[in-house]
């Protein structure tokens, strides 16, 4: 599967929850904090893909690209136009090539 980095035109922000507690009534709250953002292109998942999420019971689930990055893990949170989703695969390149990518799997955060 080519990749064409020119293709990487969304912004997806990668970050962790923090535990806030509201001042008003004392309850305990998870906001996203964000780390960092990168350049993303979407991928098409393949229907052996999409069949394997299923039997998993993973659904609401996107591919994204982004340019290698070691900083990245299946512990961070994503957020694409405000929307939440969990990294639950990286399918990381990280061989020492200049142009090498990382395919996430994104599951959306049903609150």
């Amino acid at each position: 599967m080519a990749i064409n980095p020119l293709e990487f035109n969304e912004r997806v922000d990668f970050g962790n929850y923090k535990d806030v507690i509201n001042k008003v009534n004392l309850n305990k709250t998870s906001v996203f904090v964000k780390s960092f953002s990168r350049w993303f292109g979407y991928r098409q998942q393949t229907l052996n893909q999409q069949y394997t999420l299923m039997g998993n019971k993973i659904t609401n689930t996107k591919l994204i690209a982004i340019r290698h990055d070691p900083l990245v893990t299946e512990q961070m949170v994503a957020v694409i136009n405000g929307v939440e989703y969990k990294v639950i695969s990286i399918s990381s390149d990280d061989r020492s090539a200049r142009e090498t990518f990382d395919l996430l799997t994104l599951q959306k955060v049903v609150k």
